[in-house]
């Protein structure tokens, strides 16, 4: 199974198994040119405000395109940790209110609730079972009560993919809101921002964009009187009104979320890497993600590795994890061979994006199996 781009696209990867993706992509080199346009730009002055403004018009159409979804309603931000602080201050929080979480999020989904407990906030984590959560086991915690259900799309940590679709249908029936981080899914598998009140996600993994920024796609279905707890100058209809020293009006789309400019650099970068993933198509990608992990699977299982990722396609996504006690030394001596996966937590994860290739997994369970001595 070839890989969906020649790795002469990325900048080192001629001799390395890239199964990092979940963590860090690999530098895609048309990031280069993009960062360099916009240092070029700026040398232009008033022009290269108007080419940064132009750039980062064209960056909300990709990603409106990616998440299905209208450009106004995406703002941008420093990065997908701050996003979601951001949304948990902004809730009036009652005491006796809950939030409904589960113990496959990441941190940032998870340390910006407990914070609201001194003020009277119940964080209701729900367990997992073998790796995995389904849509059922959040919804069966959420109440009158329950203000908002956060969760991955796919989890960091087992790789599951979590039906936020069906999530949402029952929540639209109720008061409580959705937050879905996609940072582990957009950019590999189909995200529509129709489907959550607030999508989140980070600009350095699967979308392929260097560090620097967080995608926040707001529908506004539900939360179109949802307002931030801060305010900045690129938040507010007119800065210099004639009353701006007595009050001030929200931009009613997602612009009122961004405090300031974003990072300029990592816009140029990400509308090219949008620009690529869009022009492979979301749907291929997803097919050849899903198709390589059947096989690393069905590999890793011959050397004797359990998965903690679902055999079922449409239950995973990029990432796939695999129990191992002694994960970070694998880690580590395969990165000594130039295969890079993520090791901790008591597993390995491999996170497989178009760049991928079978030839990358037949290097990858070689190398594991002569470092347990066994046959390849």
């Amino acid at each position: 199974m070839e890989a969906l781009i020649e790795r002469s696209a990325f900048v080192g990867m001629e001799d390395r198994a890239w199964f990092y993706g979940g963590a860090e992509s690999p530098p895609f080199r048309g990031m280069l040119d993009a960062v360099n346009a916009y240092v070029y730009n700026r040398s232009g002055g008033p022009t290269g405000r108007l080419r940064n403004s132009e750039a980062e018009q064209a960056l909300r159409l990709n990603l409106a395109a990616l998440l299905g979804g209208q450009p106004e309603h995406i703002a941008l931000m420093s990065n997908a940790s701050e996003a979601i602080s951001m949304i948990a201050a902004s809730f009036r929080f009652e005491p006796g209110d809950n939030v409904v979480i589960h113990d496959l999020e990441f941190p940032s989904g998870v340390l910006p609730w407990l914070h609201l407990k001194s003020s009277g906030v119940e964080v209701r984590v729900v367990p997992s079972r073998n790796w995995r959560i389904t849509a059922e086991d959040l919804l069966a915690r959420v109440d009158a009560n329950t203000r908002i259900v956060v969760t991955s799309h796919v989890s960091y940590l087992s790789g599951v993919r979590i039906d936020y679709s069906h999530l949402y249908r029952e929540l639209q029936q109720t008061d409580t809101l959705l937050l879905v981080d996609a940072t582990q899914s957009l950019g590999v598998v189909p995200v529509r921002m129709d489907e959550a009140d607030f999508i989140v996600a980070s600009s350095y993994k699967w979308l392929m964009a260097g560090h620097g920024m967080g995608v926040l796609a707001i529908n506004p279905q539900r939360t179109e009187q949802f307002e931030p707890r801060y305010v900045g100058w690129r938040s507010v209809e007119d800065m210099f009104s004639d009353t701006r020293f007595e009050q001030f009006r929200f931009f009613r789309d997602a612009r009122r979320f961004e405090a300031g400019y974003p990072s300029y650099p990592t816009v140029y970068a990400m509308k090219a890497a949008t620009d690529l993933l869009l022009s492979i198509g979301i749907d291929n990608i997803s097919r050849h993600v899903l198709d390589l992990g059947s096989y690393l699977i069905q590999e890793m299982r011959r050397l004797g590795y359990e998965s903690m990722t679902p055999e079922q396609p449409e239950q995973r996504a990029g990432n796939i994890s695999f129990v191992c006690p002694d994960g970070e030394r694998l880690a580590d001596e395969l990165m000594q061979q130039g295969t890079y996966v993520w090791g901790g937590d008591g597993r390995i994860r491999a996170s497989i994006h178009f760049y991928n290739s079978s030839a990358d997994v037949d290097k990858l369970t070689r190398q594991l199996a002569a470092l347990a001595g066994k046959p390849a």
